[in-house]
């Protein structure tokens, strides 16, 4: 029942209290209609709040409903209160009411502190100046009005100011305020003496002020960055008073201080002895020689070492101060934190028996990032150089940003890189403490155990990947990093030494982590990379160490055997993705590894973990053979572990994995006789093959698939006509792709053909895994790209399997890479343009004739808006060629005006209520690629665009309310961009369509004006970022209404 009237005190007492009482259904709609009511909700919420604090529990009920009420109201002060007179009197009556309730319900004079808050600024008014001088407030009163606003700003709750002008305001109230506001929350604080709470929460104000402080210099251009800091410094002796007292929410403030790029000298003045206050109290802080003496101290109790509240302080740090100490920019202590990290990182660890895969890799994390800083700085300053040395090929920003970005990117010249030791002391403690606590468990079969590890080892081999860079040269590897190798080289030559013909578990757990860690680092580095040599020089050591002692890997038991074989291939593969040092050999240790496949190891209940890193290890070897000859023996062994013991009825997923890395593995073999191996595989494995694809078709007949050996849940869906398909594909060409239609690889597909259409045609497909469509789109997409003799038939195919059956995601995402990766040349772009383009439309408009079960399938939606979005990419401005086809796809569909209208119709239709964040990000794309008038014929584009326009708009205004995931940056991205391009498109029509799309979304006309004044003022945001951050807060506000809304 809707609100008639003002309601009275009594009956808005009685809704509040039957609500509370449960009649959440009646009375609930009846108090969300009267905070709908606005002006009028306002000043009965006033009438009741002016009383004072009550004395019973329904008027307290009451008053805090009426607070709450208020701070919702607030948050469009301006759209209720219009005149400046009302503005006034409003917030007046704000004062007044928190001066009554401050020392009454904290409930009630939180959300009168939020309310007022909120209409501060709105009106541009807000100095927290006169708060510090309100001595008739407690003081945490005037604390929660000192963080509401830095909430209001820059959080997720943050409040949608339109004007540039109100946020300019804010940040500068911020900086004005900083050295009034640092004595006021540290007042009182002496070490000793202060409260642990009173600490606690000066030091949370802090930290928030802070964080408020730092963002506000991105609205105050010009503004001195290091005077907040200053400010703080003058408090210091009180800020480490505090940190000793609540360390961890010191660590809070650290953060906010780690992140002060643009002072970094006044912030590490800062951050040194506070850094120090919080690594003191965590029981684990040593000096920086005892990591010179290796006396890092990891026997404490785990929980006492360093606790994982400082992890993300630790990651900050990473980013930017503690790398630039380490290479002495910064005055900070980079070696205490670096004891800080690794003490993180034990006490995640721990022994592999109590992992916790999370924290550890949390704490690999802070590592990876590390690395990862001082790569971008080597970046940033190569692309300096590059744009100084060149300036027409790349642009050249503004003085003004160019005095930002060199104030907030760090640059590091490599040579500087070289030259340091303190990185490679990093990386030596890092690596050590990764073989200490990387281990396998002592009882490898606890799933559990292995799993966490599984998830670190991961973890720690992105890590590895970008350490690689740093340690380019084979010399910055110490004696230290070198030992464990040479430790495993000893033991094994001894055990060889031995008449023991058994290895003992601890030996071979010892091996295995040395092998696992030097294969990571081994395969860290790409060629052309910095790090590619060193790396290559460490694999071929390590290869060297166990070359001489492999016989001794046989002699471990099971599990051990089958982890040792697999950890021993992976470490050859580093070495075997580089270039052959001897033209001619063959890869190491390829003929062993052939020779000791994982189902010989004994150990099949590890085929999960050690089948495909053999095949993937086996594959590399393959890739490196040495062109111009057929490698017969290879390919001999590769048909025997693909095909030998091969069963469709019982094939799991894994070993269909499997089975087509061997499978390449024999095209890089054979390669170079192409006749030779179609001749092989149609001899001894396509007949079979083909015999067990027309079984199983035929036994899947029905309408569902079912396996010719019965209903087995473990095995992987249609396996042979999947593998018929892999082995196609090992046909393909290898190296360049080739045009030549008398290619042997060509004629055996074509051969072959009646196979791939059933598959896309017209088998039953497993809804759990799309196949056999999927594996047989995929082969057709590597047949197109490798052999674009085949583009016209495998285009035509995948559009027909993409109109006729019910699951079209496979065709589509295969056209789309086909139309992204066409070769061109050898392949003729405007021939591929028009044969993609019929194609193209093919598909389009077939899925157009069943448009509301499109709009309910998410994953179809998707796929049909990432091909069309790909297809009409323009090339980036400034350049010409970089669409698909050499640009020439993009004007043949543009020019399909009825078929890209009912598109956007369709856009327009599924867009609203479409859950999907990947489809949705698709369709706003594909409208925004359209918005353009340099096209053919830009008359006839531009009707066919404006009759759209006002739909478009709706929807996209409707789906911003609706889908939460919009409220994200980098989906909201999508939507600006689309609103932002249609506006220079059409400047003239978008307000009016703007306005005509509004009109369909469910949202108080307040909210609605905040995306009309957003648009109308664009042109006042001086940076495309913070235009999207305002649009963000203004998604943000329309979905809290809309869930209100829903009350």
């Amino acid at each position: 029942m809707a609100v008639q009237g003002p309601p009275t005190m009594k009956e808005l007492q009685q809704r509040v209290t039957m609500f509370h009482a449960g009649d959440e259904l009646y009375s609930g709609a009846w108090l969300a209609d009267f905070q709908r009511s606005g002006h009028m909700a306002w000043q009965t919420c006033i009438e009741v709040l002016q009383k004072g604090p009550l004395p019973s529990c329904d008027g307290e009920l009451l008053q805090a409903f009426s607070a709450q009420t208020l701070a919702r109201l607030a948050r469009a002060f301006v759209s209720w209160h219009k005149d400046c007179g009302a503005q006034k009197a409003a917030k007046e009556s704000l004062e007044t009411l928190i001066v009554i309730h401050a020392r009454g319900q904290s409930l009630v004079w939180k959300q009168l502190a939020l309310a007022l808050a909120c209409a501060e600024l709105w009106l541009g008014t807000w100095a927290p100046a006169a708060l510090l001088l309100a001595d008739s407030l407690p003081e945490i009163v005037r604390r929660e009005l000192l963080v509401l606003p830095a909430e209001l700003l820059f959080d997720h709750k943050a409040l949608p100011l339109t004007s540039r002008h109100l946020r300019e305001a804010a940040a500068s109230s911020f900086f004005r305020a900083c050295e009034s506001v640092f004595a006021f929350l540290l007042a009182g604080v002496v070490d000793g003496v202060a409260e642990e709470q009173r600490c606690q929460i000066a030091m949370r104000v802090l930290g928030a002020w802070l964080r408020a402080v730092r963002k506000s210099s991105v609205w105050l251009p010009g503004v001195d960055a290091a005077a907040p800091l200053r400010s703080l410094a003058s408090q210091l002796q009180q800020l480490l008073s505090a940190a000793r007292q609540a360390p961890a929410e010191a660590a809070e403030v650290a953060q906010q201080l780690a992140r002060w790029r643009s002072a970094p000298k006044e912030a590490a003045e800062l951050l040194k002895p506070l850094l120090g206050c919080i690594f003191s109290s965590t029981h684990g802080n040593q000096s920086s020689s005892d990591m010179d003496e290796g006396n890092v101290c990891y026997d404490r109790a785990v929980d006492d070492c360093s606790p994982s509240w400082l992890l993300p302080l630790l990651s900050d740090l990473a980013a930017d101060f503690w790398p630039r100490a380490a290479l002495g920019e910064i005055d900070l202590d980079w070696e205490a934190i670096a004891l800080q990290a690794v003490a993180v990182l034990s006490a995640a660890s721990g022994d592999a028996l109590a992992l916790d895969a999370v924290d550890a890799e949390a704490a690999i994390g802070v590592w990876q990032t590390l690395a990862e800083t001082i790569q971008t700085a080597v970046r940033a300053s190569e692309s300096l150089q590059s744009s100084n040395t060149d300036a027409a090929l790349f642009y050249v920003p503004s003085p003004e940003k160019r005095v930002r970005r060199s104030q907030e990117q760090w640059q590091l010249p490599r040579e500087r890189l070289m030259q340091t030791s303190s990185l490679q002391k990093l990386f030596e403690l890092f690596a050590l403490k990764l073989l200490e606590y990387m281990r396998l468990p002592l009882v490898p079969e606890d799933e559990e155990a292995l799993a966490a590890l599984q998830i670190a080892r991961a973890s720690a081999e992105c890590a590895l990947v970008h350490w690689s860079s740093m340690v380019s040269e084979p010399s910055a590897w110490s004696l230290e990093l070198r030992a464990p190798l040479s430790g495993v080289e000893l033991a094994l030559a001894e055990f060889c030494l031995s008449e023991s013909d058994c290895m003992s578990e601890e030996l071979a757990r010892q091996i295995e982590v040395v092998f696992w860690f030097f294969g990571a680092v081994s395969s860290s580095a790409a060629e052309g990379q910095p790090g590619f040599a060193a790396a290559t020089a460490i694999a071929s050591s390590a290869i060297a160490v166990i070359v001489p002692h492999l016989a001794a890997l046989d002699a471990a038991q099971p599990p051990w055997r089958a982890l040792l074989w697999s950890a021993a291939c992976v470490l050859a593969t580093a070495v075997n993705v580089s270039p052959s040092s001897q033209p001619g050999s063959s890869p190491v240790l390829l003929e062993w590894m052939l020779q000791r496949p994982p189902s010989e190891a004994g150990a099949p209940n590890f085929l999960e973990l050690t089948e495909l890193p053999y095949a993937r290890a086996v594959e590399a070897a393959c890739q490196r053979l040495p062109t111009g000859t057929a490698h017969t023996l290879v390919g001999e062994r590769l048909f025997l572990l693909t095909f030998a013991s091969w069963t469709p009825a019982c094939a799991q997923e894994r070993s269909l994995e499997a089975q087509a890395l061997l499978l390449s593995a024999l095209r890089h073999a054979m390669g170079s006789n192409p006749e030779l191996l179609c001749q092989s595989l149609a001899a001894k494995v396509l007949p079979g093959l083909c015999t067990a694809v027309d079984r199983e078709t035929a036994t899947s007949s029905s309408g569902s698939w079912m396996s010719p050996g019965g209903n087995d849940q473990d095995s992987a869906p249609w396996p042979a006509s999947r593998l018929l398909f892999e082995t196609l594909t090992a046909l393909l060409p290898v190296g360049n792709p080739s045009s030549d239609a008398d290619h042997p690889a060509v004629r055996m597909w074509r051969q072959a053909w009646h196979y791939l259409e059933a598959a896309l045609l017209r088998c039953p497909i497993d809804s759990a895994s799309e196949q056999p469509i999927k594996a047989a789109s995929q082969a057709l997409r590597e047949a197109a790209l490798r052999a674009p003799a085949l583009l016209p038939e495998v285009v035509q195919l995948l559009a027909q399997s993409a109109a006729q059956r019910e699951s079209p995601e496979a065709p589509l995402l295969a056209l789309r890479e086909i139309a992204v990766g066409v070769p061109c040349p050898p392949v003729d772009p405007l021939r591929a343009a028009e044969v993609l383009d019929a194609a193209v439309a093919a598909a389009a408009e077939a899925l157009l004739q069943k448009t509301q079960a499109l709009v309910e399938t998410p994953g179809e939606l998707a796929a049909l808006f990432g091909l069309l979005a790909e297809a009409v990419r323009p090339s980036p401005p400034g350049t010409a060629g970089g669409g698909p086809c050499e640009d020439r796809l993009r004007p043949l569909l543009i020019a399909r005006r009825v078929l890209i209208g009912r598109c956007l119709s369709l856009v327009s239709l599924a867009l609203p209520e479409c859950r999907s964040e990947l489809a949705t990000k698709h369709m706003m794309r594909f409208a925004a690629r359209l918005m353009s008038a340099e096209e053919a014929q830009p008359a006839a584009h531009g009707e066919m665009l404006s009759v759209t326009l006002a739909p478009l708009c709706a929807a996209v205004c409707r789906a911003l309310a609706a889908q939460d995931f919009l409220a994200e940056p980098e989906a909201v991205a999508e939507a600006g961009e689309l609103l932002l391009v249609a506006a220079v498109a059409f400047p003239i029509e978008l307000p009016a369509a703007l306005t005509a799309g509004l009109g369909q979304v469910d949202l108080p006309d307040h909210s609605k004006e905040l995306l009309q004044q957003h648009m109308a003022c664009r042109a006042e945001w001086s940076q495309k970022g913070h235009w999207l951050e305002q649009l963000q807060q203004i998604a943000l506000e329309w979905q809290s209404e809309r869930r209100f809304n829903l009350l």
